[in-house]
C-alpha cells in the first residue's frame, strides 16, 4: 500500500511514460515482433538469393518488404501501447482506491469495537473537601445557601494495555433524587491545602503551612500503575445541612464513553467555615483569622 501510495502521488504523464515504456511489455514486443521480423524477413532472402543473378530488384523489393513489416509492426505496437496505457494507469487507480476503502471499512469496525467497550479505568475518589468560596461567612449564616468549591482527590488505574485519553471531568450533586450539575474549574494548580495552623504570638495572626494540590492527568499511558491527583469544581446554592445527605457522582469522560464513581456527602473532611483549601498565591501571606 505504501508503493501503491507513492506512485499514485506523480504526476500523471510521468505516470503514463513509465506505464508506456513498461519493461514487460518492451520484453514482450522484442520477443515477438523480432520474430516476426525473422520469420518475414527468411523468405525474402531465399528468394532474393535465388533471383540476384537475374536482377538486383528482387533484393530491393525483399529488403523493403522486411522493412516494411517490421516498421508496420512497430508502429502496431506503439498505436497498442498508446491505447492501453490508459486503460491499465485507470485499472491501477482503482485496485489503489478499492484497496483505501477497505483499509477504511477495516478502521472503521476496530473504531466501533473500541467504542462498543467500556472505559478500562479503575475510578476511586479519595477525598471529597466541600467549602464555601467566601470564607468569611460566619457561621450563624450557613443555613443559607452559599456557593462552595468542592475539591475531590481521585485514583485512576488503567486496566488495558492501551493508552486512554480524558477529555472531561463532571460533576453532579444528587439530592431527594435531584441531580445538579457542578461547573469543572481547571485552576487545580493554584490551590493548596494547608496542612498546619501556628498562632503567631497572642491574638488571632496564625501562619499557615500550604501544600500545593497535583492536577489529576489527563493520559493514562501504563497499565496498573494508579495515578492520583485533585480536581476543581465549583457550585452555588448549597446549605450545609444537606452536605451529609447528597451525593457527589463524578463522570469522567474518555473517547469509549464514561465512567462514574460516587461519594456520600457524610466523608466530607471540610466544613463551610473555614478555608482548609487556599490560594497559593493568597497562602503565602500571613492570614488573619
Amino acid at each position: 500500500m505504501k508503493g501503491a501510495r507513492s506512485a499514485q502521488s506523480r504526476p500523471y504523464w510521468i505516470r503514463y511514460v513509465v506505464a508506456f515504456w513498461a519493461v514487460e511489455k518492451l520484453t514482450w514486443a522484442k520477443d515477438n515482433v523480432l520474430v516476426a521480423c525473422v520469420c518475414s524477413l527468411t523468405p525474402g532472402l531465399i528468394a532474393a538469393g535465388i533471383s540476384a543473378s537475374i536482377s538486383d530488384q528482387k533484393w530491393r523489393a525483399a529488403t523493403y518488404a522486411t522493412l516494411l513489416t517490421y516498421g508496420g509492426l512497430f508502429a502496431l505496437f506503439l498505436t497498442w501501447r498508446l491505447i492501453a496505457t490508459p486503460w491499465e494507469l485507470d485499472r491501477e487507480r482503482q485496485r489503489f482506491i478499492d484497496g483505501l476503502t477497505q483499509k477504511l471499512a477495516d478502521t472503521r469496525l476496530e473504531l466501533v469495537a473500541i467504542r462498543a467497550s467500556p472505559p478500562a479505568i479503575d475510578v476511586e475518589i479519595m477525598e471529597i473537601h466541600v467549602q464555601a468560596a467566601d470564607t468569611t461567612l460566619s457561621t450563624h449564616a450557613l443555613d443559607l445557601p452559599v456557593a462552595c468549591n468542592i475539591f475531590l482527590r481521585v485514583k485512576l488505574t488503567l486496566r488495558d494495555t492501551r493508552p486512554i485519553g480524558v477529555l472531561a471531568y463532571e460533576l453532579s450533586s444528587v439530592l431527594h433524587g435531584n441531580s445538579s450539575r457542578a461547573d469543572f474549574v481547571d485552576d487545580i494548580q493554584d490551590w493548596g491545602l494547608v496542612t498546619e495552623k501556628k498562632a503567631i504570638g497572642v491574638g488571632t495572626t496564625f501562619h499557615y503551612t500550604v501544600v500545593r494540590l497535583t492536577k489529576l492527568a489527563h493520559e493514562l499511558e501504563q497499565q496498573g500503575v494508579p495515578v492520583e491527583g485533585w480536581v476543581h469544581f465549583s457550585v452555588a446554592g448549597v446549605h450545609e445541612k444537606e452536605i451529609g445527605v447528597t451525593v457527589y457522582r463524578l463522570i469522567i469522560l474518555t473517547p469509549n464513553g464514561g465512567i462514574s464513581s460516587d461519594i456520600a456527602g457524610t466523608k466530607n473532611l471540610a466544613g463551610l467555615a473555614g478555608s482548609q483549601f487556599q490560594k497559593i498565591p493568597d497562602a503565602s501571606h500571613v492570614v488573619h483569622d
